[in-house]
């Protein structure tokens, strides 16, 4: 089924009256900021000419005039006049005439249309740079059409300027790298992306660090707080403070939000561990599934998707992940729009389904998970839509090829598309096995075929 809906939506074109309205706001009215005092003339639609006021620098008007514009960044907008200008470097002298444009110009790429999610993980980093618009239409050019980022990540930083109460009082968005992220999300539209907001939930290492009453307990430790980094996801109150996030973020105008980290935590001393909750009356399960449906409520009124990432794992259905992850599919998924299981091949450990190294044969792993999940998720009407491995971590021969192994797994097993994940945003590796699978180039190791094993495949996981 289709799920791609991205919205088009036309470039910024501000006319000259609009813009002097913006810029003679009083401060602090608007994120414009200050311009007042600026002599200003209306161009051609296209652009204006601002007078430089004394002790003005190129980047301190661009950053107050960006809004104004349909430029991404402030050295987008800073070079944009420099060359509009004529000048030959960043010296001003007051009274000199600017001209400032107010179309970029950029069209970018556009995406194709179509059922398969093709996508790429952007860090928030990359995301409130410059780079972002270059990534897109690179990723574009190799047939992607889909770009996930973070809109909180694991270490608990927010990538935008929050209003919510607790992320001000713990200053967990003073970093935001992504300033304006209706901008960003306008212009990944304009090239008729999908656009994913990924959300790290119960993993927090800065809330973890600074409210340290979030955290579950120990029970040898005399109610000290259990662990690093997690949160306790059965709190009210930090299950409240990402359902703000996610209200949020529905408003800037993105396809979809992307759970992440929506599980309990899995490595460490478990049994030290005390949660909030009555554990001889309720499962971990109960707590993931009520939080998943009161996300799914705040998004009922709106066009924005859901989707979670499920552990690998999960994919089998084993009581024994169960009981640790909190992930009970066939309660999870008619609750989601998508599913991602993170099925990378280097995070399972052998002997698993009969292979002593199941991260050196990527198309078996990915389509074992993917063959147990599918017919599931469509019984529910969910897309499935796999986070592959791009990144060589206990890989014996990483390489393109390995990549469009797994892809042609996910083709094969019916899946609604897939993501490529590299942590660091490497995208060498990603993009060249794209172009191989956007041109037809890219062949699948008979080696690594199932039927070429030559094992005897155990697909219940019991010999995990």
């Amino acid at each position: 089924m289709t799920r791609i809906h991205p919205r088009s939506i036309p470039l910024l074109r501000l006319t000259w009256l609009a813009l002097l309205g913006l810029l003679l706001l009083a401060p602090g009215d608007s994120a414009a900021a200050d311009t007042a005092g600026h002599s200003a003339e209306s161009g051609d639609g296209q652009d204006t000419t601002i007078v430089v006021r004394r002790g003005e620098s190129l980047l301190g008007i661009a950053a107050r005039l960006l809004p104004a514009t349909d430029f991404y960044t402030t050295g987008e907008l800073a070079e944009g006049i420099r060359t509009a200008s004529g000048m030959e470097n960043d010296r001003l002298i007051p009274g000199q005439t600017l001209r400032v444009p107010l179309n970029s110009g950029d069209r970018g790429r556009i995406a194709t249309d179509g059922t398969e999610v093709r996508g790429l993980y952007v860090t928030a980093r990359v995301a409130g740079s410059s780079r972002i618009l270059a990534l897109a239409d690179s990723l574009i050019a190799v047939g992607g059409n889909t770009i996930v980022f973070d809109i909180k990540d694991r270490q608990g930083d927010l990538s935008y300027p929050s209003r919510i109460p607790l992320a001000l009082a713990t200053q967990v968005d003073s970093l935001a790298p992504i300033r304006r992220p209706r901008a960003l999300v306008r212009q990944l539209r304009q090239r008729r992306l999908h656009v994913v907001a990924r959300l790290t939930c119960f993993y927090d290492e800065r809330l973890a660090a600074v409210r340290p009453e979030l955290r579950p307990r120990s029970l040898a430790g005399d109610g000290a707080p259990w662990g690093e980094g997690w949160l306790d996801p059965s709190l009210p109150q930090v299950q409240d403070y990402l359902l703000e996030i996610v209200s949020e973020v529905a408003r800037l105008g993105v396809d979809e939000i992307q759970l992440d980290y929506v599980r309990f935590p899995t490595e460490g001393d478990l049994a030290d561990a005390q949660f909030d909750f009555d554990m001889w009356h309720r499962a971990k399960h109960d707590v993931i599934t009520e939080f998943v449906a009161r996300t799914r409520g705040r998004l009922i009124d709106t066009n924005v998707l859901l989707a979670a990432d499920l552990f690998g794992v999960a994919a089998w259905g084993r009581e024994a992940d169960l009981r640790r992850l909190g992930q009970k599919l066939p309660d999870l998924l008619p609750l989601l729009d998508v599913a991602s299981p993170m099925l990378y091949p280097s995070h399972f450990y052998g002997p698993f389904l009969g292979v002593e190294r199941p991260a050196d044969y990527p198309y078996y792993l990915v389509s074992a998970g993917l063959r147990r999940l599918q017919p599931l998720a469509e019984a529910h009407g969910v897309d499935v839509r796999p986070w592959l491995q791009a990144f060589p971590y206990r890989i014996t021969d990483f390489d393109a090829g390995y990549v469009t192994e797994q892809i042609h797994a996910t083709r094969d097993a019916g899946a609604n598309g897939w993501m490529l994940w590299h942590p660091a945003n490497r995208f060498d590796v990603a993009l060249e096995a794209m172009q191989r699978m956007h041109g037809g180039t890219a062949g699948v190791s008979p080696r690594r075929q199932p039927e070429l094993l030559g094992i005897q495949a155990a697909d219940d996981g019991s010999d995990m």
